[in-house]
């Protein structure tokens, strides 16, 4: 073996131990997401869909934790007050309302921000991991 053949294998082993440390990192982070977060269940599918992962982008690794249900970024960072209108009829109507109603003022919600947080928790911590594996301070 030549010594370049060498140094590629290095470097390949330490791409794919790098790859295995933060996948099981995703792992931690979407478990630690979805055991911490606040919202009261519905369905369950807000909870369910917190998922994790790592993409590799040319010699770059990406480790996300994200929702995956469309309203996710309400439960992120909160809604300001809004109205309701109806969009295809003229007024409003539930059951339990007395009458119909053209709009209805909604105050907003909180924030349940859980994704934000927790990689925040956890960032130096995989910094740190990550150095000790490649050999780093």
């Amino acid at each position: 073996m030549d010594i370049a053949s060498d140094v590629a294998e290095v470097i390949e082993r330490r791409r794919a131990a790098t790859y295995a440390l933060l996948k099981n990192w995703a792992g931690h982070l979407e478990s630690e997401a979805k055991q911490g977060a606040s919202w009261r269940d519905r369905t369950a599918h807000a909870r369910q869909s917190l998922n994790s992962g790592v993409e590799q982008k040319g010699s770059k690794f990406v480790l996300y934790l994200a929702h995956g249900v469309a309203y996710g970024r309400y439960l992120e960072e909160g809604t300001p007050p809004h109205l309701i209108k109806p969009k295809h009829k003229k007024a409003l109507y539930w059951r339990g309302a007395a009458h119909p109603v053209k709009v209805v003022r909604h105050p907003g919600s909180r924030s349940y921000a859980i994704v934000g947080p927790t990689v925040a928790a956890n960032e130096q911590r995989i910094i740190n991991t990550v150095k000790e594996l490649l050999g780093g301070e």
